[in-house]
């Protein structure tokens, strides 16, 4: 971004905060893409109902607690190490975490573990159930390449050993510098350089299904 000494004069809203933020939420979401494209590209693949591939998938296939369990079973089974404690960690879509705290019947989700600090909930977690927490972003990838271009939603399911991440600077906010003479442009920005890979397969879980409110 470059900011101009213009708008800092003439703008009627604090302009620094604003930017600082824009450039905060650019680098998160820019991070998130990247490493989940990683992530999402797994062999590991649960489908929602019945279907057996993505282009079959319909809006009313939802997300279930059997889901879960499943892809916490496979987990576990393939020696996975939890993330934190017994659990693994799972990213879901607000759309995808609608339709599973909506589920009924004895099968259905359950009262989860409510927590007792505030630590968990500052980290956007909104619950552990059925051997995973779940983290709610909005960010979680979905695409229309369902059946009649019905929107498919990707939720992860991760073990520690899910992804390597290999880092040769940490991103960070970066103020270039002011090479104008009268001093009115001030470029800002962030910077980093690291990649994402997938580790090990049997650590990582996704689950491709529809939602009611997509």
């Amino acid at each position: 971004m470059l900011v101009t000494r213009a708008l800092e004069l003439f703008s009627l809203a604090d302009v620094d905060p604003a930017i600082a933020n824009i450039i905060a939420f650019n680098l998160a979401g820019s991070i998130d893409t990247v490493a989940q494209t990683e992530l999402r590209g797994g062999s590991n693949v649960i489908y929602g109902g019945t279907r057996t591939n993505t282009v079959t998938i319909a809006a009313t296939d939802t997300i279930t607690s059997a889901n879960i369990r499943k892809a916490v079973a496979k987990l576990r089974s393939g020696l996975s190490v939890p993330r934190k404690g017994s659990m693994y960690w799972c990213g879901i879509h607000p759309e995808v975490s609608h339709d599973l705290r909506a589920e009924t019947g004895a099968g259905g989700w359950r009262l989860p573990h409510e927590y007792n600090s505030n630590e968990n909930i500052w980290a956007g977690e909104i619950g552990s159930y059925e051997g995973a927490y779940f983290v709610e972003s909005a960010r979680m990838y979905n695409d229309t390449d369902g059946a009649s271009s019905a929107k498919v939603y990707r939720t992860i399911l991760a073990g520690k050993e899910a992804m390597a991440e290999a880092v040769a600077e940490e991103p960070h906010v970066v103020i270039g510098p002011v090479i104008d003479q009268l001093m009115r442009f001030r470029p800002m920005g962030w910077y980093g350089v690291l990649g994402f890979k997938r580790y090990r397969e049997a650590a990582l879980y996704r689950i491709l299904n529809g939602s009611s409110v997509a």
